[in-house]
């Protein structure tokens, strides 16, 4: 992705603050904004947390990057590329992105609620196979929490 250009059409100034922030996202994926401070900081040193704060925010704003919700976890971000939900495992904290065609469920959605419906915006969570495999965790906690989605 050619940040300078992207911050050009949305008409940001391009500073390296941003270009740093946009860096460290695309090569750490979904990262919360105090990792892409400490990362930075080293770099540019008269860069606040309350400066990458800044422009995180502003950047989602004009869909630069994307907010990952997921709850009880911090928030993350990344580039705003494409659209896909995302599986987090609930034991490590692994997050990655999950490409699945929406459009039936968009259309069934569409058709119940009479929404124009446009984006999706989903974290399913659950354990990752690196920790169902790890021999601390209990077995019942694996079956207990894939037990909600059969009530």
């Amino acid at each position: 992705m050619n940040f300078q250009r992207e911050l050009k059409i949305k008409k940001l100034k391009v500073t390296p603050q941003r270009i740093a922030i946009l860096k460290e996202i695309e090569s750490n994926g979904h990262i919360g904004v105090e990792e892409i401070y400490e990362r930075i900081k080293s770099k540019y040193p008269s860069t606040s947390l309350a400066t990458v704060y800044k422009n995180v925010a502003t950047m989602c704003g004009m869909s630069i990057l994307r907010e990952v919700k997921a709850p009880g976890h911090k928030q993350k971000f990344e580039l705003s590329r494409d659209k896909h939900v995302h599986v987090m495992c609930e034991k490590c904290g692994k997050l990655e992105d999950l490409h699945v065609d929406f459009s039936s469920l968009q259309h069934k959605c569409m058709q119940i609620s009479k929404y124009h419906l446009y984006d999706v915006s989903a974290v399913f969570l659950g354990t990752c196979p690196d920790c169902i495999s790890n021999k601390n965790i209990q077995e019942s906690n694996i079956y207990s929490s894939k037990q909600r989605w059969h009530t």
